[in-house]
């Protein structure tokens, strides 16, 4: 592998002015700096494969040659979401007829083509692309962009480079292209979220999750005990070994658990213990704690296989929407015990 010594055209600026020649003709000026950095061109580390980069990079040295690529990829996505325009207040009025000869449209087609020339041509540096990436989906939040638009972008835009490329534009450089907008919406997208919708690095929850299970256990931790014991009762039914983990009961028959003092005494324990995890939800150290707790008491020890986690979490969740959790919190639960489970018996 070979470092090279890749070129940026970026800082662009796009320049839209009416020339005296003619009533209406608008002639674009485009004016770029160069940035050098080191990247290693030929790994396959990073975003894309190697491939996958030279083939974009190619295919977009040669469609960016015709001025006529990043105004034909602007007006083709506004024709076909025209909902869209509004959000571009220097054109938002503007009769689609008349865009494409319109200054300040044609200055913010001009400004996407800098745009995808910075992604593109830091595509082989980590760090710069996720610069890139936080930048376009920072600068694009505030304004409500979703998703979806940039998926829609990618397709248009693709179209747009398969007209213009002709047999150049071939299967592979299509899935290249795919592959791209793919890795591209998916950084974005994490930057179009609110802050209660970003997952901590650490715990994997977001505050919309532990907003929605701490809301809802509070309704229902009063009954903690009878939901427990009715979840070992199904648990010990349908796969009677788990029951032998715990000795002090191992041997008394199911349907009569509930009068055994000992079982009584490990059902308040488990419920606590969940009361005290979901309740520290909130706070990152206590809930690593709790986690990590829950992993070495149980897995050196008791040898408990992550199977049986499972089953508690899926027959918790059973008794959740039993008990009128709603969809949206449900979904929310089981993110929440899938990340529980990943953490106290890990894969």
């Amino acid at each position: 592998m070979q470092s090279l010594k890749i070129a940026l055209l970026f800082a662009f600026v796009a320049l839209a002015s009416t020339c005296s020649q003619a009533p209406g003709t608008t002639t674009t000026t485009v004016t770029t700096t160069v940035t050098t950095v080191t990247a290693d061109d030929d790994s396959d580390s990073g975003l894309l494969t190697a491939n996958d980069r030279r083939i974009i990079r190619k295919t977009w040295d040669q469609a960016k040659k015709d001025g006529d690529v990043p105004p034909q990829i602007l007006f083709r996505f506004i024709k076909a979401h025209p909902e869209y325009q509004k959000m571009f207040k220097s054109f938002a009025d503007v009769p689609q007829a008349e865009l494409l000869g319109n200054g300040n449209f044609l200055a913010q087609a001009y400004t996407i083509l800098a745009g995808l020339n910075v992604v593109i041509q830091s595509l082989s540096s980590q760090e710069l692309i996720a610069n890139q990436i936080n930048a376009l989906g920072g600068a694009h939040k505030p304004r409500g962009a979703t998703p979806i638009m940039f998926e829609q972008f990618g397709n248009v835009a693709e179209e747009v480079l398969a007209e213009e490329l002709g047999s150049s534009f071939n299967a592979e450089a299509r899935q290249a292209w795919k592959n791209g907008m793919r890795a591209l919406v998916t950084g974005i997208a994490k930057n179009l979220k609110n802050a209660e919708d970003l997952a901590d690095p650490q715990t994997k929850l977001t505050p919309h999750q532990i907003q929605d299970v701490q809301r809802t256990w509070e309704n229902l931790r009063a009954n903690r005990n009878a939901m427990v014991s009715s979840i070992f009762v199904k648990l010990f039914k349908e796969t009677p070994r788990v029951q032998k983990h715990f000795a002090k009961f191992a041997n008394v028959a199911v349907d009569a658990l509930p009068e055994n003092g000992e079982y009584n005494k490990q059902i308040a324990l488990v419920a606590d213990r969940l009361d005290t995890i979901i309740s520290a939800m909130d706070d990152k150290l206590q809930l690593l704690g709790n986690i990590n707790y829950m992993r070495y008491t149980h897995q050196p020890p008791r040898a408990i296989p992550r199977q049986t986690f499972e089953d508690f979490a899926r027959l918790l969740i059973e008794s959740l929407e039993a008990s009128g959790v709603s969809g949206d919190d449900m979904d929310s639960w089981k993110g929440v015990l899938t990340i529980f489970v990943n953490g106290v018996s890990p894969k």
